[in-house]
């Protein structure tokens, strides 16, 4: 049963770090399914990227986006005084909460502060008074400042957590913030029994396990693939935990057995550079191809032309790691044989040699092996390709995964409308 609101009874503000982001198309298509489903959604943003490149889909959105001032000026104190005329006691709390909480954990005060400060500031607006529930991605500073901002409404807050914000430290008072929450959804069980694990008292009864998901209409298999040089495509941007090193590695040791193929990354980041000399250096200069960033609509012509599709995370030192990609879940749905990495929430999507291969994170040599047999394996690869988009169209479709998270905001929404 789908679940439906009434258009107009209340707007549910998200908070996240940046919109738009060509990296993180899971929160735009959240926020899309939401309000088919009957929210009215307001984003609410840390930043705004620099990035020229847009998803078609996010221009409605980024019209009604609200974002945060950028630092310390006079019109943000004045309007702190807005927010506190508006609404005395809730903030109030708010700088109750901004000071003992900060100055339990030192190094989080200065956090708790300037949230307190970008969440008076949009609650002093217009918009932010018709906010009926706030709903925080990532619980790093997201939700620092969606905590502070339901305070000063007297409005119920809940939070998004993925992978890095939990396997790392960024995340201050992470433990408060799950006591606060009405509930906090977690996109992988890998992700949710970690905080169950450091956190058994607060997320008791609090914790959902609530998968991402795709419209898999969208990403329809072609009726025929390039004829071309096969094509191994990979995305994401380029940072640590994405193993592109590894890739590469593993890409020259294939090739040095006889495979032909071009590498085809898609995606940019601090690591581009390095990973252009690497490039250079292992003697494949002429078999990758560097695209950047790209939006949705630029990427779909690649995924229709690849032969297969790899990525290759490993375990940063801090902890981080990939939760599920959605670019595992596009390649799937296209019907993109996949090698992938046994690391992070990836095997709750790709289980070896089912509907994908799995490498082990950080060996380029068994990363290699699992590529040739992708790309040369005929049988496997018809057996893998069915498989793997029949999970995803089972598994990670976004217009049924989006029920549970439904369900437990209109509870909330339902719950602060009566005043409870």
């Amino acid at each position: 049963m789908r679940h439906r609101r009434k258009p107009g009874t209340g707007r549910l503000g998200v908070v996240v770090g940046e919109f738009p982001s060509t990296s993180e198309t899971f929160i735009l298509r959240e926020m899309l399914e939401l309000e088919k489903r009957g929210f009215d959604v307001v984003p609410v943003a840390l930043s705004c990227p620099v990035e020229e490149e847009t998803h078609a889909d996010a221009t409605d959105l980024i019209s009604r986006t609200l974002y945060a001032p950028k630092g310390l000026s006079v019109g943000l104190l004045l309007r702190q005084f807005v927010a506190l005329i508006r609404y005395p006691a809730g903030y109030g709390s708010a700088l109750a909460l901004a000071l003992t909480r900060g100055l339990r954990q030192v190094r989080s005060l200065r956090e708790f502060v300037s949230s307190l400060l970008i969440a008076g500031s949009l609650a002093a607006s217009a918009a932010g008074r018709s906010i009926s529930h706030v709903h925080a991605q990532f619980c790093t500073k997201p939700s620092t400042v969606g905590l502070m901002l339901a305070e000063i409404l007297g409005v119920t807050f809940s939070m998004s957590c993925h992978a890095r914000d939990i396997f790392t430290g960024d995340a201050v008072l992470l433990g408060e913030k799950l006591g606060a929450a009405e509930f906090t959804a977690v996109c992988t069980q890998h992700g949710l029994e970690r905080l169950q694990r450091v956190h058994p008292l607060q997320t008791r009864e609090r914790l959902h396990l609530l998968y991402h998901g795709i419209d898999p209409t969208r990403f329809m298999p072609p009726l025929e693939r390039h004829e071309g040089p096969p094509m191994v495509l990979a995305v994401g941007r380029l940072v640590e935990k994405k193993g592109f090193d590894i890739l590469l590695r593993a890409a020259a040791l294939a090739r040095s057995r006889g495979a032909q193929f071009e590498l085809h990354f898609v995606g940019d980041g601090p690591e581009r550079e390095d990973l252009e000399r690497l490039a250079s250096g292992l003697g494949l200069r002429d078999a990758v191809v560097f695209h950047g960033r790209m939006t949705q609509e630029e990427l779909m012509p690649l995924y229709e032309q690849a032969r297969a599709f790899a990525i290759a995370s490993i375990v940063t030192a801090d902890g981080d790691r990939d939760g599920i990609p959605n670019v595992l879940l596009e390649a799937l749905a296209m019907g993109v044989p996949t090698v992938a990495t046994n690391t992070g929430g990836i095997p709750e999507l790709i289980e070896h040699e089912e509907t994908g291969l799995l490498a082990k994170p950080g060996d380029p040599a068994d990363l290699s092996e699992q590529l040739e047999r992708i790309l040369y394996d005929e049988e496997l690869r018809d057996r893998v390709r069915k498989a793997g988009r029949e999970r995803v169209a089972l598994d990670f479709d976004i217009t049924r995964n989006i029920d549970g998270l439904i369900t437990l905001l209109d509870k909330c929404i339902d719950r602060d409308a009566k005043g409870a």
